[in-house]
């Protein structure tokens, strides 16, 4: 089945510059997200829904995506080797807004400012891994995902440790994989280190 979000015989998403080389594509992306984290900081962008998962996408790609902002109208799948290459499944394309709907039921009820610091780690990781798996989105949900949770956590009152954060990284991407099948050990062990409750 063709891919609407690709340039035709090729594997670069289609862009509003209309680059067609995806390392340049890349880091153009890459540039735009950086200006865009920078007037994110200046703005009070507060997180108050599994909606705002769009909202955020939206501000930070919309120099890039022409459908920035907008649930993925295909299916999606993909092979990961620390699974065995086992295949994690998203959501069902047409599913996508009943599923933030649900996660926005799951932890309405939750005391986020009541909870020890355990505890708010235990409910976060919970909380990032089912908005992962549901994927709203054709591209970019790892990253929108990774300030999602920073926006989240800093309206409770904690820091994310930048050193220690550019250090794990590369890593969160897969302990979202391990969290879609049950394992939270390693992303809790992640949030842990780099999340400093403020004094």
């Amino acid at each position: 089945m063709k891919d609407p979000y690709f340039y035709p015989g090729t594997n670069v998403h289609i862009n509003i510059p209309g680059i067609l080389d995806k390392k340049l594509l890349k880091t153009y992306t890459a540039n735009q997200f950086g200006l865009a984290m920078l007037k994110l900081q200046k703005e009070k962008f507060e997180i108050k829904s599994a909606f705002d998962f769009l909202k955020l996408h939206k501000l930070l790609f919309s120099n890039v995506f022409f459908w920035a902002g907008e649930a993925r109208t295909v299916n999606m799948t993909t092979s990961e080797f620390m699974i065995a290459e086992g295949m994690v499944e998203f959501a069902d394309h047409r599913s996508i807004h009943k599923e933030l709907e649900q996660i926005d039921i799951k932890y309405k009820n939750h005391q986020w400012n009541l909870m020890k610091k355990t505890e708010f780690i235990d409910n976060l990781s919970k909380y990032m891994v089912d908005l992962w798996v549901v994927h709203p989105l054709r591209e970019g949900n790892t990253r929108t995902l990774i300030v999602y949770m920073d926006l989240f956590a800093q309206s409770f009152g904690y820091e994310v440790d930048i050193h220690r954060f550019s250090t794990s990284s590369h890593d969160m991407r897969n302990t979202f994989v391990w969290g879609a099948i049950g394992e939270f050990f390693n992303l809790k062990d992640i949030l842990n280190k780099i999340l400093i409750k403020r004094q």
